[in-house]
């Protein structure tokens, strides 16, 4: 079952890049964003939770396939909380 939810989630995932590839090529849409959101979210939340036995693909097919959902909450945070906590640079 792992298995074929990790493929499901592949499968939204590419989808969900195209449409940010469309929103670029084709115009702004609305609804093309929040499905190319939903999409992503939709990737993090059936992902396979993580096992003892689970494989180093697993992993890094995690971190290929989240990494957008990732990326989107970091510069959320980063801007609802001000910017402090996500970069801490001491010059």
């Amino acid at each position: 079952m792992d298995d074929f939810l990790a493929v499901v989630a592949i499968f939204i995932s590419c989808i969900s890049g195209y449409l940010v590839f469309d929103l670029f090529y084709t115009g702004f849409s609305w609804s093309v964003l929040l499905g190319a959101a939903f999409g992503f979210i939709l990737v993090h939340i059936i992902w396979p939770k993580k096992h003892d036995s689970d494989s180093a693909w697993y992993d890094a097919l995690e971190f290929i396939f989240d990494f957008p959902y990732r990326f989107a909450t970091a510069c959320i945070r980063g801007v609802v909380k001000g910017g402090a906590d996500v970069v801490d640079i001491d010059l």
